[in-house]
């Protein structure tokens, strides 16, 4: 994912980074054990002096442990509930978030700070698919200064207060196959409003499912007058985008009802290179139907599990690993044996990539301006950015070392960088959105017989 400068952030909410192509240096791999107890402990250091900057950097229990701890008594009030209504807003614990927001805001506030925390409620409650309350927030930050989009606030307030992705009981499970390979994307048969998509990338680097004109046409997805925003490709270059609505979306036999999704101009999802040809699939489905679900991945048998989860279930746990920031999910990654880096888990993209944000905080040197390598993004747009070499980065019990990287050059969106497909494929992945994990299983190290059992999280039956 790709934004604007920062006076212009909340504009790029909807800012997309879904299948990005680069060249095949990035091959040269190998995979190694990440023993986390050799780790520096992640919460060393955290103190009301340097909170601001530990959230920013990924510390997000041990931001909120401070807070709620003796210590927190040494950070000033308003930024105090600020920062941890926004820790817990990155947390997945979304109505506590919510809660301390409206808390927050019976109190008398500086200008600033209400728009920070209006927006903060508005993002808990889109997470809940409650779009009123996010619609009420948004205008709320709105009047109190934060540029939030016309467009964006009409499509909240289009569905009124029905509640979103209703359909499949909580743990229903379903089985699907999917593609793989030329490109490294995950591509799945979706039915949406009962017609079959030819297919569709599974794609949790996008914050809102996307497809094109034509196929919102013949799908019957239906769009929302006046609920047009814009979208990012790479160099900032603004998309048009409609906001509308699907009916239904089938993934085999689980179906959710009342979509969003985000709709661009024809040929937006046209890539084309010398390696692969022409590739242009309908859509992706993005992070917001993703995380109504745990989801195990196996790519050697094109084989995805997936559970639905209770549509009120308090997110999180021990060894959480993966966040949310900017409606995009964020994983904590060690960078070269240190922790933590702040990296986007895009399955919608193949390389995996660092910012100069990340080689700075990680005080890495080392560029090759000189060998640029060369990227396809959205809206057929293309760059060339630097690489950097040798680089390691750790997830959970593995790490894997690239002997190069590109530069992400574009855009302070994603953090320290993004983990892509070209370090998740040599694993089996279960990205857990109930404990907000995102765990790795060496595909080698797995018994070849029955397929692993893929359980529902605690307090989750499978319905009868």
């Amino acid at each position: 994912m790709l934004s604007a400068a920062p006076s212009r952030r909340v504009a790029a909410i909807l800012a997309l980074l879904a299948g990005l192509f680069a060249c095949t240096f990035e091959r040269e791999t190998a995979v190694l054990r990440h023993d986390l107890s050799a780790l520096e402990p992640a919460g060393f250091g955290v103190s009301p002096f340097n909170i601001e900057e530990k959230l920013k950097r990924g510390f997000i229990p041990e931001v909120i442990a401070c807070l709620t701890g003796p210590s927190g008594r040494g950070v000033e009030t308003e930024k105090g509930i600020r920062l941890l209504a926004e820790a817990k807003l990155e947390a997945g614990d979304f109505p506590v978030a919510e809660a301390l927001a409206t808390r927050a805001l019976s109190r008398s506030l500086r200008s600033e700070l209400r728009a920070d925390l209006e927006w903060l409620r508005s993002q808990a409650a889109y997470w809940r698919g409650d779009f009123a309350t996010a619609a009420a927030a948004a205008e709320g930050a709105q009047k109190a200064g934060r540029g939030v989009p016309d467009g964006w606030v009409v499509f909240l307030r289009s569905i009124g207060s029905q509640r979103l992705y209703g359909g499949a009981e909580p743990g229903t499970r379903a089985t699907l196959r999917f593609r793989y390979g030329r490109p490294n994307l995950l591509r799945l048969d979706v039915r949406v409003n009962g017609q079959a998509t030819s297919e569709m990338i599974l794609d949790s680097g996008a914050s809102i499912s996307l497809v094109t004109e034509t196929a919102a046409a013949r799908l019957g997805i239906a769009a929302v007058e006046g609920a047009a925003t814009s979208a990012r490709g790479l160099h900032g270059k603004e998309i048009p985008m409609r906001l509308g609505w699907a009916r239904s979306v089938a993934l085999g036999a689980l179906t959710l009802r009342d979509v969003p999704f985000g709709i661009l101009p024809d040929g937006t999802l046209t890539f084309e290179s010398a390696t692969r040809g022409l590739f242009a699939p309908e859509g992706v489905l993005g992070v917001h139907l993703m995380k109504e679900f745990d989801w195990r991945i196996e790519l050697p048998e094109r084989r995805l599990q997936m559970i639905r989860l209770e549509p009120d279930i308090r997110r999180g746990g021990e060894g959480q690993n993966l966040f949310f920031r900017r409606l995009k999910p964020m994983v904590r990654v060690s960078f070269n044996r240190q922790p933590w880096s702040f990296f986007l888990l895009d399955t919608g993209s193949e390389p995996t990539m660092v910012t100069p944000e990340g080689l700075s905080a990680n005080r890495f040197t080392g560029w090759e301006p000189s060998a640029p390598v060369t990227l396809e993004g959205i809206g057929k747009t293309r760059v060339s950015w630097a690489k950097v070499s040798n680089i390691t980065l750790g997830v959970d019990r593995y790490a894997v070392w690239f002997r190069d990287l590109v530069v992400n050059e574009g855009a302070d969106a994603i953090g320290d960088g993004i983990i892509g497909m070209s370090f998740l494929s040599p694993f089996d992945l279960e990205i857990r959105f109930s404990r907000m994990m995102l765990s790795l299983q060496r595909t080698a190290e797995r018994r070849p017989s029955a397929p692993p059992m893929f359980e529902p999280p605690s307090g989750v039956e499978s319905p009868r």
